[in-house]
């Protein structure tokens, strides 16, 4: 018998080939539907590019519970073992570069009662901070509207600056000068005048000025210093 016209076997294996052919385009159609709803959102990893910034959030913000919770005491002291404190300890201490301050190039003021009885007016304290240049001064006079000045200078006095002291009590006040960075001025000098209706009277130090440079200890005066001549 004759197959029937317009077939043969030839044609049979083709149809063939093409029912398998499009038997596996669907399964790998079905394959890439279950795996595009599968994966709804690439890893971390593939999100952040270069220098992108994480955002991270703690579970007890968004209303979740915490697997676990360490309370801490100020009382509990770290367990550190004897080891590591004995390798530590034997380590030499690093040396640390100090930073230039201010320092007097004069002795601590003595003698206060004294020289205020001579010239009126006297420098009775003075502290040094890395900001500032605190002092008292005590007077000698009878004006109720007497006024004490610090006359002090940052540039070996071609310029000065009078600011007013301010009075604590009877015969006493006391001032406060702000000192410039190091890379602004090498040195602070300073005097004391005190106006009063009997004119005016210095405290410069015997003529030397009062005067601090920044170094690492107590300075010496420089026998260089210009005074301040009232």
């Amino acid at each position: 018998m004759e197959p029937p016209r317009g077939t043969s076997p030839r044609d049979n294996g083709l149809a063939e080939s093409d029912e398998d052919l499009d038997a596996e385009q669907d399964a790998a159609r079905m394959r890439f539907r279950r795996d595009r709803r599968r994966a709804r959102s690439l890893p971390a990893c593939a999100l952040l590019g270069d220098g992108a910034r994480k955002r991270v959030q703690f579970a007890d913000t968004l209303g979740l519970s915490l697997a676990d919770v360490k309370h801490f005491s100020a009382a509990d002291e770290p367990l550190v073992p004897h080891a590591v404190l004995s390798r530590y300890r034997s380590f030499e201490p690093v040396q640390t570069h100090a930073q230039p301050v201010l320092v007097p190039c004069f002795p601590e003021p003595v003698d206060a009662q004294q020289r205020v009885h001579e010239q009126c007016v006297a420098l009775e304290k003075v502290h040094v901070t890395p900001f500032e240049v605190r002092g008292q001064v005590l007077t000698r006079t009878e004006d109720a509207h007497a006024a004490v000045l610090v006359r002090f200078t940052f540039n070996e006095w071609l310029s000065h600056v009078d600011a007013p002291a301010l009075r604590v009590s009877e015969g006493r006040y006391t001032f406060s000068v702000l000192v410039p960075p190091l890379w602004s001025a090498s040195a602070v000098h300073f005097a004391l005048v005190l106006r009063s209706a009997r004119g005016e009277f210095w405290d410069n130090n015997g003529g030397r000025n009062y005067s601090l440079r920044y170094g690492y200890g107590r300075a010496h005066r420089d026998p260089g210093d210009k005074t301040c001549t009232p």
